[in-house]
């Protein structure tokens, strides 16, 4: 028989997570990111299951993502085209990343995850940094003047990003981590997207890449029914409640933010990563 509630989380833990995604899904929303790399720490320093965990934290940052969608959506903040070309080959690569996930040994599963942890943090805090040493350039690069319609895709462009669409999709699809902010640097540095419009197209492609990577672990029901439930209804209030805001908050303040806090949670998943190993 199927265990729907494979995770085994108690009332008390329930809340926890619960509380802790409605705040965390503020910021999600407010950024445009999942952060889905802060979330998963938590669930591994209650105990539980690493691949299953992973699973359900998927499940929730598609919840979240979708609730925030309709915000950006409304605000013109989607580029359709851009959804198109690095968001098909992550859907790709995230459906076959969450097939497989259950092949890959749990501890190099985190290993992978904690990897990827410190160079989100690492790419966060250079982004913090370089941001404040050139705020004048800044402001300028957050107003009105850059549009979408300055976005080229050439067809050279387009294979290029495919294949960094792909690869990204492979490992977020396996990790259960929507990869966002690898994804932010390109929309931003590479086709020059002014941050409102990368922030709401960025979330699209993670909702599509999200789902698919979900799809996978569902096929080996790696996720807990209670566990999604919670924290993607908390997830989802506090996600569209955040996107609402986008914009209206100092977006370098939140790089920092959530810089500290990618960085706070990486010694829980180390601890893991030796508490599981050779498994």
């Amino acid at each position: 028989m199927t265990d729907l509630f494979p995770l085994g989380a108690t009332p008390v833990q329930l809340i926890i997570l619960g509380g802790f995604t409605f705040v965390l899904g503020v910021f999600a929303g407010m950024v445009g990111l999942a952060l889905g790399a802060i979330r998963y720490p938590v669930l591994l320093l209650m105990g539980f299951n690493p691949v299953v965990a992973a699973g359900t934290n998927l499940g929730v940052s598609i919840l979240g993502g979708t609730a925030a969608s309709w915000p950006h959506w409304r605000e013109g903040r989607v580029i359709g085209r851009v959804v198109l070309v690095i968001g098909l080959p992550t859907i790709i690569g995230s459906l076959l990343g969450g097939l497989f996930a259950d092949d890959v040994r749990v501890w190099i599963l985190l290993a992978g995850i904690g990897s990827l942890q410190a160079i989100s943090a690492a790419t966060t805090f250079w982004q913090w940094r370089k941001r404040r040493r050139s705020a004048r350039q800044s402001a300028a690069n957050d107003s009105t003047n850059v549009t979408p319609h300055g976005v080229s895709l050439k067809l050279r462009s387009r294979l290029l990003y495919g294949v960094v669409g792909l690869v990204i999709g492979i490992v977020a699809g396996a990790s259960g981590l929507i990869l966002a902010f690898l994804r932010i640097p390109v929309l931003i540095n590479v086709l020059r997207m002014g941050p409102r419009y990368a922030v709401g197209t960025n979330n699209a492609i993670g909702v599509l890449a999200g789902i698919f990577g979900f799809m996978g672990h569902a096929v080996s029901m790696n996720f807990d029914v209670s566990v999604l439930a919670v924290m993607g209804t908390t997830g989802m209030i506090g996600s569209f409640i955040g996107a609402k805001q986008t914009g209206r908050v100092n977006p370098n303040t939140m790089r920092l933010v959530i810089a500290i806090l990618l960085l706070a949670s990486m010694p829980v998943i180390v601890v893991r990563i030796f508490a599981e190993y050779p498994n």
